[in-house]
């Protein structure tokens, strides 16, 4: 696009925010469906969701008690949810992009051993127990900073550090904003994430929202750059000046500079994790940060975090209606699944009871039965790994998400018998070594 032609699009006015709305109807509809849903919360605060970009990063707080096959039914529910609200409410196809992420129990929440840092930088909009989640906000709010946090940021600022990648990001399920989304993308998804993290670590504390992130850096660093960001996202990224190139190029180079200013600050403050990090390139900050002394169990939780209702997001991508695109959703599930969910927590849970390192978990997952895995677990672990190798042919998305679907409550059976292994073994080596 040139400069020219930057400055005749149309912009598509800001709509009225009414995110408000859709989260209550949300959540009251999930909970017809499953009443031991607590609590609604989203990894946002309310000012950082942007009307017609931003999608609703939702957490989801259960009663206690949830057995694995609760969340296996919990996950169709709310799958029907979505798919319900998105024939109902076409211009909602945004916010309704997918399933809430994490989904916790009031009892996981506050349990030290299951700590994610991610925890206190959520928002919480409903809920049916005020007294559990004031205790529990109370709890967050007075944990220690620790090296838990620190990995996890750390972590995050390197998986975002670098320069902006074109590719990584199309817009989906826009309709009439797709024209504001190349700032939204660039803003918002991959530089406000490192920006965050970045500020937690200098602070040693959590910073809860992105626009905070955004004042915060204005406050603390020379760099025009957090300005500029702020006064885009005021002006819901009607800044037709930045969409044509040199202009674009010129604030990718912008914000790349501004994470290199960052991880210069950020050297001296993480050597709990990165030793000497000051005189050691970003490839060796990552050689580090895999070597970290953080928890296996919550390595393996880190990995599988998004894997309670999966099943649900599958089913709804699989049945969307004409006008939600979910072509995108499904290969960027596709991409990830076998990674996430099987490799890393079989493989670890194969290094740590056997001291064995594996390269592909496929080989040893049937050794897991019967001491483990029942032969029907077992079955469905395999073919999830088939299904998934991270490639597909093209037009057959909907239907691997279908076919997974159809084997899922197995697998996650056997994957929640293999956590909770790492968990109980890892215990038990760290009672040994006292």
């Amino acid at each position: 696009m040139t400069q020219k032609a930057s400055e005749m699009i149309v912009f598509a006015p800001q709509p009225p925010n009414d995110f408000a709305r859709f989260y209550t109807l949300y959540y009251e509809e999930c909970r017809q469906r499953v009443p031991r849903i607590a609590a609604i919360a989203a990894k946002w605060r309310f000012e950082d969701l942007i009307p017609g970009l931003s999608d609703y990063d939702t957490r989801f707080i259960l009663d206690d008690g949830m057995t694995v096959q609760d969340w296996c039914d919990m996950s169709v529910a709310v799958g029907e949810v979505h798919l319900d609200l998105c024939r109902r409410y076409p211009h909602w196809a945004r916010n309704l992009e997918h399933l809430p992420g994490i989904n916790l129990t009031w009892t996981e929440l506050t349990d030290p051993a299951m700590y994610y840092a991610e925890y206190p930088q959520w928002t919480f909009y409903r809920t049916e127990a005020p007294a559990r989640l004031t205790a529990a906000e109370q709890y967050l709010a007075g944990r220690p900073w620790d090296i838990q946090d620190q990995y996890f940021h750390l972590k995050k600022f390197c998986l975002y550090y670098g320069r902006y990648d074109r590719q990584i990001d199309p817009p989906v399920n826009l309709r009439e904003f797709e024209s504001k989304y190349p700032l939204h993308s660039r803003f918002m998804h991959y530089f406000c994430p490192p920006l965050q993290s970045a500020l937690c670590l200098l602070l040693q504390r959590p910073v809860a929202g992105k626009m905070e992130s955004v004042r915060l850096a204005c406050e603390m660093f020379p760099d025009p750059v957090f300005r500029e960001m702020r006064d885009a996202v005021e002006r819901h990224y009607e800044v037709p000046e930045l969409y044509g190139e040199p202009e674009l190029t010129h604030l990718e180079d912008r914000l790349e500079a501004a994470l290199e200013t960052l991880r210069r600050r950020l050297a001296p403050v993480v050597a709990d994790v990165v030793p000497e990090a000051g005189t050691k390139s970003l490839v060796q900050w990552k050689a580090d940060l895999s070597r970290a002394p953080v928890s296996q169990a919550v390595r393996v939780f880190e990995s599988a975090r998004f894997s309670r209702l999966m099943k649900g997001r599958l089913q709804f991508y699989a049945h969307a209606p004409a006008h939600f695109d979910s072509t995108w959703p499904i290969e960027n599930e596709l991409r990830r699944l076998k990674r996430s969910f099987f490799d890393v927590p079989f493989g670890t849970f194969w290094e740590m009871t056997t001291g064995e390192t594996v390269r592909d978990p496929v080989a040893v997952v049937p050794q897991l039965v019967p001491a483990l895995l029942t032969a029907e677990e077992a079955r469905c672990t395999l073919e999830f790994a088939r299904l998934t190798p991270g490639h597909w042919a093209p037009g057959t998305q909907r239907q691997i998400a279908l076919d997974i679907a159809a084997v899922f409550d197995g697998f996650f059976h056997a994957l929640n018998k293999v956590a909770q292994a790492v968990s109980a073994s890892e215990a038990g080596q760290q009672m040994s070594s006292r």
